[in-house]
């Protein structure tokens, strides 16, 4: 404590020193000096120190520092206002360029804390209408990727709007982060208003944004916008549409609308425009018969396109889709096929022939890849780990594992195998899998988690015991027990007629912290009264209110189920909605009370 103390003491007296050097000298040489303990006080958040040694600066000489940019950063976390203003009068005054005063204001009004995006831009354009300077592109560009990072499109757009008002040399590249924000936050609806900003400013849109926009508009079901789309492209007369053909072609596949997707490979005719590999793989994978792949396969090599590993991977798809797996594997004797994709391809068989039930055979392919020293994509090591349904292939789902690199399909694939050893009784290989998950990613684990007693739950022999270790398990690695995983655990006890284990389960929620919401009492109620317990059912009872029709319901149906099979339904029940409504109904009545 004395050693922190002096420390600090001595810290304060440097601080004094250096002070006094820039008072009495002004030298560039000091100013250097100032300048960096500047930046370290702002960085650390020493607020009284920063604001000491600003009071004795001439600001004019710090303005056209190469730390300006984090020093306004730091003001505005540290919510300086008046030394901001100082500092860019000081700029104004040596005649910064606007560009450099514009990135000033965003890093101090950006960085002031909890500021709203909105509030953000408001004081953004009041502090450059008080410094008559027109705001950058660059920051405009900053604010329109603030704004998509927080899901404020419709404030990205108006931002845009004004970028292009201001007679900006403004270009379609500046809508693309806002394209892929609406595709990512799933706001497709704003692709309108968007694609109508863009035309309205006669911006001219690269094949790119094109296809981005027909996307969008796809996704929405928007078929007719997406053909205007197509139409005002056509009458660019500057890009290929056959990629914009090909998005609407694969948005009418992905509705099962094959009539809408021939009726694209008609419209394309017409336009004479030449199908490509990419429409091909389309056409082939959503093949209906054998002949139909035939065809298209004869017509691409009629027409000169390039088999490509889209096309490979889409017939072994369509082949296998079609149980005819033998041409499935006829595939990979394609002397044309490249070196390089073969293992790729390989791969795409081995995953077609574990979704299409054939995992002995996929299994034998992925032999012979390892034997040769090969490895399988991640798609396909995750199917065969989502399809192998015999016992004793927990090594086998390690080695799978081996073969994911990156942490999302890793991720992927361990969640399934833990799913395996719950399905197939392997406690230690399951709790070993979720030690991994935890380690690399505990927020997602939870989910694993929660998938985890959803499968005890749904099991056809409901494996209690194993519950019981799991959650044990659970506990013992630091994981918090979800309300979700107890009340999948409580709705086994049901299942199984076992309020023994109910009473431990109940028990669990006080020790995670969770009150006995009314859908958990309902669960612990039927759990005791399906085994037989009548005298501790009704204590449950007393706890549950019955003010909710939903809530009687679900009592009257447990009541007619276990206790008498004569009673008549009142016309409560008789009209009321199904089990599961009710249970729903239930929940959003205590989220609308709670």
């Amino acid at each position: 404590m004395r050693c922190c103390f002096v420390l600090e003491f001595k810290m304060k007296k440097k601080i004094q020193e250096l002070c006094h050097s820039v008072e009495d000298y002004n030298e560039k040489a000091h100013y250097d000096i100032a300048e960096s303990y500047m930046l370290a006080f702002a960085e650390s958040g020493r607020k009284e120190d920063l604001i000491g040694l600003l009071d004795l600066l001439d600001l004019t000489k710090v303005s056209g520092s190469k730390y300006i940019s984090n020093i306004f950063k730091s003001l505005g976390r540290l919510e300086l206002e008046n030394y901001a203003d100082k500092l860019l009068q000081g700029m104004r005054s040596k005649g910064c360029s606007d560009g450099t005063i514009s990135s000033s204001i965003l890093g101090y009004v950006a960085n002031i804390p909890n500021i709203l995006v909105e509030e953000m831009l408001v004081a953004f354009h009041k502090w450059h209408e008080k410094f008559e300077v027109a705001p950058s592109i660059a920051a405009y560009n900053t604010i329109i990727s603030i704004c998509c990072n927080s899901s404020k499109i419709s404030l990205a757009l108006d931002v845009a709007d004004s970028m292009c008002k201001s007679g900006s040399n403004v270009t379609i590249e500046l809508f693309h982060s806002i394209i892929h924000a609406c595709e990512q936050g799933g706001e497709l609806h704003m692709a309108r208003p968007m694609y109508d900003l863009i035309r309205h400013h006669n911006l001219k849109l690269k094949s790119e944004t094109f296809r981005s926009m027909i996307s969008l508009f796809v996704k929405m079901k928007d078929f007719e916008g997406a053909y205007n789309i197509l139409t005002d492209a056509e009458e660019s007369g500057e890009i290929s549409t056959v990629s914009l053909y090909n998005v609407i072609m694969l948005g009418y596949y992905r509705e099962k609308n094959y009539n809408g997707a021939q009726m694209v490979m008609s419209q394309m005719q017409i336009a004479g425009v030449k199908p490509d590999s990419e429409t091909f793989s389309y056409l082939i994978l959503n093949c209906e018969s054998e002949e139909s792949i035939a065809k298209y396969h004869d017509q691409l090599r009629q027409d000169g396109i390039q088999m490509t590993k889209h096309i490979y991977v889409a017939l072994i798809n369509a082949y296998t889709r079609l149980g005819n797996f033998d041409m499935a594997k006829q595939v990979l004797l394609d002397k044309e096929i490249p070196s390089k994709l073969l293992s790729e391809i390989k791969s795409a068989l081995v995953g077609a022939l574990a979704s299409n039930g054939q995992v002995l055979d996929a299994l034998r392919m992925y032999t012979n890849i390892k034997q040769s020293g090969g490895s399988l994509e991640p798609k396909a090591a995750i199917a065969l780990i989502d399809h192998i349904q015999t016992e004793g292939e927990v090594d086998r789902m390690h080695q799978l594992l081996d073969e994911l690199n990156d942490l999302s399909s890793w991720f992927d694939g361990c969640g399934r195998a833990v799913l395996y050893c719950v399905q197939h009784n392997y406690p230690d290989a399951a709790i070993d899998l979720l030690k991994q998950l935890k380690e690399k990613d505990e927020m997602s684990t939870y989910m694993v988690v929660d998938q985890v007693f959803c499968q005890i739950w749904e099991m056809e022999i409901t494996n209690l015991d194993l519950g019981m270790v799991l959650l044990h398990a659970v506990k013992e690695l630091g994981l918090n027990v979800s309300r979700t995983s107890l009340d999948f655990l409580l709705s086994a006890c049901v299942k199984s007629n076992n309020s023994q284990r109910a009473q431990q389960i109940w028990s669990e929620y006080k020790s995670a912290g969770l009150s006995h919401n009314v859908l958990t009492s309902l669960r612990m109620y039927q759990a005791i009264l399906s085994s037989g317990g009548r005298k501790a059912a009704k204590k449950v009872l007393k706890k549950i209110s019955e003010k909710d029709e939903h809530v009687r319901y679900i009592i009257e149906a447990c009541h007619r189920t276990y206790c008498s099979k004569d009673l008549k339904p009142s016309a409560t029940i008789r009209f009321g909605v199904k089990n599961r409504a009710s249970s729903k109904q239930i929940a959003a009545n205590e989220g609308t009370e709670g």
